[in-house]
């Protein structure tokens, strides 16, 4: 059996904080240049999957601060 590496996934609020930008900030990344996220609990909850925030952030050159939030939540 083939073991899935761990992948952090992150909510709207956490990468704001990550990049230093709002949470309204992250809503139009969305749309606008294609920032990926995915909907849970029926649209209510967003999140952004670590790859795709680096993939994201390599593109379009944006800052992140990976330790500026916590695995926890």
């Amino acid at each position: 059996m083939r073991k899935t590496p761990f992948q952090r996934v992150f909510s709207v609020v956490q990468v704001a904080i990550m990049c230093h930008v709002t949470r309204q900030t992250i809503l139009r990344w969305i749309p606008k240049y294609g920032l990926p996220a995915y909907n849970t609990q029926q649209g209510m909850d967003i999140k952004i999957l670590e790859a795709d925030l680096r993939a994201f952030a390599e593109r379009l050159r944006v800052y992140v601060d990976w330790d500026a939030v916590d695995d926890e939540g």
